[in-house]
């Protein structure tokens, strides 16, 4: 093909591409908020996952703790996913675990074990999961994904979003779909600490790049940010950096991933057993 035919192609061809990203933008100003949350899941959940994180507690002084950690998610035969969180340093937090079941239709049945209180891991109470974990500025709540049947997604006015780090810097501006996110299950109403949470999710990834959440009396308490983004695989991508910004308390958590792996070996079923942890075999040697 020469020069003049490439011209001639080129115009249709370019013509074409616009009218499909016209077609696609107007199909998703329709969706629904359950929608867009669907497609969220449908681009980003995968079936086997692990990292290594660090996290870094800031206080309102500036004062800083260091911790390392893993984080193990698999999905289970019936389409819910089962997640281990493990403390590997410092040494006042090694071993501590977090085991948590998803349940369709029920509350998710949640575990922790802390050393020093003996071998044996205690179950969360369902009223308990509002609270901080371990001095972090994540609830129990927020440790897993959610079972979008339980709630209710309202879809607000489009928002170019702002995402800021630890000092307030505005780091990343997106143009994002806003859907507020209402538990509808009662006794998921009952036990969580939040009345909704505002979720903002970029357009051009439909991935949830900021939260914004209301406590029970619908005041404003904290934003969670997630930037610094990679494409895992295919239409898949992760953040590598999340901070939840606790306005409240005047506190930050400060979360990257150092690694991770999507292979089914890195979590296999025997993980997501109580026995696993209370044998020890959650410690890295």
């Amino acid at each position: 093909m020469n020069f003049s035919q490439s011209r001639r192609w080129a115009a249709p061809l370019l013509a074409f591409a616009l009218l499909f990203i016209a077609i696609n933008n107007a199909n998703a100003d329709e969706m629904t908020g359950r929608q867009i949350l669907d497609e969220v899941s449908s681009r980003h959940d995968r079936p086997y996952e692990t990292e290594n994180q660090t996290m870094t507690l800031i206080d309102n002084r500036g004062n800083t703790e260091e911790r390392t950690l893993r984080r193990y998610a698999r999905e289970w035969d019936n389409g819910l996913y089962r997640y281990l969180l493990v403390f590997d340093q410092p040494a006042g937090v090694r071993g501590v675990a977090l085991l948590t079941w998803q349940n369709r239709g029920a509350s998710d049945d949640q575990w922790i074990h802390l050393p020093a209180y003996g071998r044996e891991m205690k179950r969360s109470a369902d009223g308990g999961k509002r609270n901080y974990f371990m001095g972090t500025d994540f609830a129990f709540e927020d440790m897993t994904s959610e079972d979008r049947d339980k709630f209710k997604y309202e879809r607000q006015p489009d928002e170019t979003a702002e995402l800021k780090n630890q000092d307030g810097t505005v780091v990343d501006t997106i143009d994002s779909y806003v859907v507020d996110a209402y538990p509808k299950d009662k006794e998921l109403a009952a036990e969580t600490g939040y009345k909704y949470r505002r979720l903002y999710i970029s357009k051009d990834r439909f991935y949830i790049r900021r939260i914004d959440f209301y406590d029970r009396r619908g005041r404003f308490l904290k934003n969670q940010y997630a930037w610094d983004m990679e494409q895992i695989e295919g239409d898949t991508w992760r953040a590598n950096t999340v901070l939840m910004d606790n306005a409240r308390e005047k506190h930050q958590t400060l979360v990257h991933i150092q690694n991770r792996d999507l292979s089914e070996n890195a979590v296999p079923e025997r993980m997501f057993e109580q026995r696993w942890v209370t044998s020890g075999r959650h410690l890295r040697q």
